[in-house]
């Protein structure tokens, strides 16, 4: 792919260097202006120098100062290096110039520098090759030029950014925080004083501390195993290949430190550089210079030249025998080496000739005052063959080495390898099969071999690219690589990327003891895709920043396809470099950025078939198949074949994705939005929440309110609750933006919307938070005020309105029953029966059977609560009656959350059981069931479940109340149902306490009613609140059992709760016989008190009982003071009481009251004949 200039305008990260001569202004009085002049052209000219060694732009000229870019127009993964790198290099060469500048003009320059990184807009303002046809705008120049004026003479600031990207490759003081004239908040400022050398990202890391290498456990034992073949004189090659951060360095360093270990062994490592791409031999010299001939810096030329001598002679180099012989040809023994072998060396190492070497014997001289001349060398030696025979030499002196200790040789980072590298990699794996030597190498899998690499930059002495040597990085990189590892014990081993588990425990070990949310945790996993390095640096950004912020923002993230999210400022540089690798093709990747993390080629060439990309227009589908084959081929795209044989297309890193997407401009992103929307809209079988999302993101809220409304309704319709809230909230949130529109028309048809999804906002929230949550109500309210301001509207609209007041008049239901439910469920029981009235009402005057059934619904649901049992009957016995299962199909669940039909028998069967029918209550609930098979309807199962355990409860059914409420645990945690959530652990609470497990159960009990009340329900709290003072009970904790009933009656009295009044009185009345045995138990005689208490207690819950009509709780009451007055010898009594009750019933004689009575009665009665 051609690398052609970015002309249009982009956002990117960039670093700014400004560079200023210090009191520039005594020049002017001192100098004459064309001396002056002078001055400036020889002063710009040694700084361009310095910076287009570091692949710097200079962007302007402001008199004597400099303004200079680092990453653009092509950026590079170490660009804030390179910047510092190229500042240090100014000051170096400001005092080198200065003895000139002296001469010449009688002056010296001293100079200010100050470095900055962050987001701007750049662009080209001209076609022109010149400093000024390139601009940007943003603070991040501001702040560098504002800097610069607190450096001293000749020294190097930099702000805080690009301090985070520099830290430890080079040597930083803080100098403070300090406010800069024009930028609102104030700075922290470093000072540079000089590079550390050889300084790599893990060398770094290790000193805080590194992560642990996590899910490498084969690759190690590669390693290893490697190792342990070259010490048994076995030579071993490994090539461990991976894309950027996939851990390769980390896998390096793991067997350096193994191999260190070894007392005997020789750890030798050289990493190729992006810099020296145009040098030969470069990371193998380094290496040579270091580990083998160890020259050390403040070594002179002639001490080098003695370490290299005493090196070819400890290690006996063998001569160079004849025109033809190899060095590895001849024999060793006794050969002394020759004179032709050490300026062979000497000049590769760069060791000046004019030195007048000594022998390390002291004896003669042997000047190398001259280049060696061709007659040095044997007669017929040309270039190639001197190339040949240097590579020779060195390979001979590793083999020497290893033959006295094993040696570990690492090249890191073969992607920036030089040609003349290659080949001695190729040479030394071909002779190390019975030497002591393991080859270690990596290479990035995303990045082309030789691609920086230029032949006018490969000219020096014997390493000049010869005639059949090829550079061309393109379809050629597999070859070399195949060729280097041809030899059968040279091998690969690629890195793959992390499992989702091994990314939860690398985020752990670098969040530490912060305990991160879900959402984000999930989020990483889903960005990083099991990068290592990505992975740490994302997570870091996230501690950095407030993670329950960014936990409600992907909570709320609309499709996760699409959301974006910030890139860390430590991965900037490195993923726009390979997106500036691309040229024109970036733009098409950018419009695939737009579109989604995948899609297919199909989709990508209508949308782009409207687009000018990269000075294109792709009208035929096959030049664009073609661009994106190479995006592939570049490691940019995966390519799938789909399900339906299109191509899909995914983007090989979210992180790469987001990238692409963050540089445009928000112009230029809104009209590929617009762009994406049409076409999705027009090619129909869409995703209306995707459209929606575009549309938005274009900035065109009119048109996404009507397909978030349609994407909420969906979802609502497939119980997707969640996903439907946040699609209803972004469409109300597209009508916040068309508030400013003030014509009658615009706010009628506007809070019409708002209307339609406020009404289904509501029943979605009740779904998720639960009925009493505030939300719900505020919903509900909000939408009955916009049905009242509409119905005011009424006489005021013309006849040309297309405001359907039918369609408002039909959601006054809707609203006052989503009210109705949060009212019920706040324990508001006053406000709610009304609200029911009202409702009933509504329904008769429309005609709406289907109206009518929510209203009876309504209606018996409260009278319920408030014990008005035979009434609330009528009510469900009369929605039952009119129930039509076509009448209410399930997208009327939108407004009515559950289906009638289910909820309507649902109540029936708890309140049944009350007035003394088991049978028929169990009936109602297999009704129930049958609807909710064919429904499918989660929301209504779960509201089904919560009855039916509440039936078993009140039948004291255990086992059966522990397989119902853990059935509805998993529906609710499923779909995210937390109030039924909460009331289904109450009920499997209780039943544990029942099967002795009392502390594990009181646990779940205390749980549940916490969770319920957190949404705001005080509804059924007396029914939770006695089933806890029933655990305490249970467990011997009568003071707290004792404490929570009285709890219950409290709640009783302020929101009048009566449908468990009998029984809560009843269990005060138990649990003042059990008081009474305990207090008996410690010694104390008078039992009279508690157990009159008891009595009274009974006899309260037998009025309250026959008041409502409820005949199992009569029953109940009946056997508590029957079986009190029967140890009281009160036989004729007890009999009298529970016989009548026992006779009234019809039915479920096998359920245990009515088994305990039928035994008691039998017992009372051979007691009284």
């Amino acid at each position: 792919m051609e690398q052609a200039l970015p002309h249009g305008a982009e956002r990117r990260q960039l670093t700014v260097l400004f560079c200023d001569i210090v009191n520039s202004t005594a020049f002017t009085e001192k100098l004459d202006p064309e001396e002056l002049r002078n001055l400036l052209e020889v002063y710009r000219t040694c700084i361009m120098e310095v910076v287009l060694a570091q692949s710097g732009h200079i962007a302007r000229y402001f008199g004597d100062g400099i303004l200079v870019y680092f990453g653009y127009p092509i950026a590079h993964e170490d660009t804030a290096h390179r910047a510092v790198r190229a500042a240090l290099g100014i000051v170096a060469a400001i005092e080198t110039l200065n003895p000139y500048l002296q001469a010449t003009f009688g002056v010296e320059i001293r100079v200010r520098l100050s470095i900055d990184t962050g987001l701007v807009v750049v662009w080209h303002i001209s076609a022109e090759e010149s400093p000024e046809a390139i601009d940007i705008v943003g603070k991040t120049p501001n702040i560098a030029a504002r800097m610069q004026e607190l450096a001293t003479p000749n020294s190097i600031v930099i702000g805080d950014t690009t301090h985070q990207l520099v830290e430890g490759f080079f040597t930083t003081a803080a100098l403070g925080t300090f406010p800069l004239r024009g930028i609102s908040q104030p700075v922290n400022v470093y000072q540079v004083s000089g590079e550390i050398p050889a300084q790599s990202r893990l060398d770094i890391a290790s000193e805080s501390g590194l992560t642990p290498l996590i899910g490498r456990e084969h690759e190690v034992e590669s390693l290893k195993h490697g190792w342990a073949q070259a010490l048994a004189s076995k030579g071993q090659a490994l090539l461990i290949e991976g894309e950027a951060g996939i851990g390769k360095s980390r896998c390096l360093q793991v067997i350096h430190e193994y191999v260190e270990d070894h007392p005997d062994a020789v750890a030798m490592e050289c990493r190729c550089s992006p810099y020296y791409q145009n040098s030969p031999l470069y990371p193998i010299l380094s290496l040579f210079q270091e580990h083998v001939v160890q020259f050390s810096s403040t070594d002179t030329a002639q001490t080098r030249l003695d370490k290299l001598e005493s090196l070819l002679r400890d290690y006996n180099i063998p001569t160079i025998g004849s025109d033809t012989a190899s060095l590895s040809d001849s024999d060793s023994e006794g050969q002394e080496h020759a004179p032709e072998t050490l300026p062979l060396l000497a000049e590769l190492l760069e060791i000046p000739f004019e030195v007048q070497q000594q022998t390390v014997t002291g004896v003669g001289a042997r000047p190398y005052g001259r280049p060696v001349e061709q007659d040095t060398y044997p007669s017929g030696w040309g270039r190639q063959q001197r190339r040949q025979q240097t590579l020779d030499v060195l390979v001979q002196v590793l083999m020497k080495m290893a033959e006295q200790k094993p040696i570990l040789f690492v090249v890191e980072d073969l992607h920036w390898i030089d040609p003349s590298s290659i080949e001695f990699l190729t040479l030394l794996i071909t002779r190390i099969e019975n030497a002591r030597i393991f080859v270690v190498l990596s290479c990035r899998t995303d990045t082309q071999l030789y691609r920086d690499v230029t032949p006018t930059g490969l000219l020096k002495s014997d390493f000049a690219l010869t005639d059949n040597q090829q550079l061309t990085p393109n379809n050629h990189d597999r070859e070399v690589l195949e060729q280097l590892l041809h030899p059968e014990w040279a091998n690969a081993l690629t890195l793959t990327a992390l499992t989702p588990p091994q990314v939860h425990e690398m985020i752990q070990h670098v969040a530490g003891d912060t305990a991160l949310p879900s959402e984000v945790l999930t989020r990483i996993v889903e960005m990083t895709e099991g990068v290592p390095l990505f992975v740490e640096e994302l997570t870091q950004m996230m501690l950095e920043g407030d993670p329950l912020t960014l936990a409600s923002e992907v909570s709320d993230a609309v499709d996760p396809h699409s959301q974006t999210m910030e890139v860390p400022v430590t991965l900037q540089d490195l993923l726009t470099a390979r997106l500036d690798e691309l040229g024109a093709a970036k733009e098409i990747v950018q419009l695939g950025a737009t579109l989604g993390r995948e899609w297919t080629a199909e989709l990508l060439h209508e949308i782009a078939s409207g687009l000018e990309l990269g000075n294109r227009f792709f009208t035929d589908f096959a030049s664009l198949k073609s661009e994106l084959n190479k995006l592939v081929d570049a490691y940019i795209l995966n390519r799938n074949q789909a399900a339906d044989n299109q191509l899909r297309y995914t983007f090989r890193h979210p992180l790469l994705r987001e990238t692409a997407y963050q540089s445009l401009l928000r112009s230029r992103r809104q009209q590929y939005h617009q762009q994406i929307a049409e076409v999705l809209r027009e090619g129909g079988g869409f995703q209306p929440e995707l459209v929606a999302y575009h549309y938005t993101e274009a900035g065109l809220p009119e048109k996404a309110v009507d397909y978030w409304h349609r994407a909420g309704q969906r979802a609502l319709e497939r119980s997707a609750n969640v996903e439907g809230i946040r699609h209803i909230t972004q469409g109300l949130a597209a009508l916040a933006e068309l508030s400013t529109h003030t014509s009658t028309r615009r706010l009628e048809s506007t809070a019409q919307q708002e209307l339609e999804l406020q009404t289904i906002l509501g029943s979605a929230l009740i779904a998720t938070k639960g009925y009493a949550a505030p939300e719900v109500e505020v919903a509900y309210t909000r939408a009955r005020e916009l049905l009242e301001t509409l119905e005011s509207m009424e006489p005021t609209l013309g006849e040309d309105t297309d405001t359907s007041l039918d369609r408002i008049k039909d959601l006054r239901f809707p609203i006052l029953f989503g009210l109705w439910l949060s009212h019920l469920v706040r324990g508001r029981f006053l406000s709610a029966r009304e609200l029911g009235e009202q409702c009933f009402v509504i329904a008769k005057q429309a005609g709406d059977e289907a109206f009518e059934v929510e209203a009876h619904r309504a209606l018996g649901a409260t009278l319920y609560y408030l014990s008005e049992f035979r009434d609330a009957l009528a009510h469900l016995e009369a929605g039952i009656e009119l129930y039509q299962p076509q009448q209410h199909p399930v997208p009327t669940f939108l407004h009515f959350v559950a289906d009638p039909g289910t909820t309507l028998l649902a109540y029936s069967a708890p309140l049944l059981w009350c007035l003394g029918y088991p049978l028929q209550a169990e009936e109602r609930l297999a009704e129930a069931a049958k609807i909710g098979e064919d429904r499918n309807h989660p929301f209504s199962d779960a509201v089904l479940l919560h009855f039916k355990a509440v039936l078993y409860q009140h039948e004291d059914e255990v086992e059966k109340v522990k397989t119902t409420a853990s059935q509805m645990l998993q529906i609710c945690q499923e779909h995210g149902f937390s109030l039924w959530e909460a009331a289904a652990t109450v009920m499997k609470g209780w039943a544990l306490t029942e099967l002795n497990h009392s502390e594990e159960g009181i646990s779940m009990i205390r749980k549940g009613i916490a969770a319920w009340e957190k949404t705001r329900a005080e509804l059924q709290l007396p029914l939770f609140l006695t089933l806890l003072a029933q655990a305490y009970q249970r467990a011997g904790q009568y003071t707290l059992a004792l404490q929570t009933l009285d709890s219950a009656l409290s709640v009783v009295t302020r929101t009048g709760e009566r449908a468990y009044d009998a029984e809560l009185t009843r269990r005060k009345g138990e649990l003042c016989l059990v008081l009474g045995k305990a207090t008996e138990t410690v010694g104390k005689k008078d039992t009279t008190s508690t157990i009159t208490k008891a009595e009274s207690y009974f006899q309260e819950a037998l009025a309250i009982a026959r008041r409502q009509g409820a005949k199992s709780w009569e029953l109940r009451a009946a056997l508590s003071l029957s079986k009190l007055w029967w140890t009281q010898d009160r036989y004729r009594e007890a009999y009298n009481l529970l016989r009548p009750i026992y006779l009234w019933f019809s039915e479920g004689f096998d359920t245990k009251d009515l088994q305990q009575a039928k035994q008691l009665l039998e017992t009372l009665q051979e007691t009284t004949k």
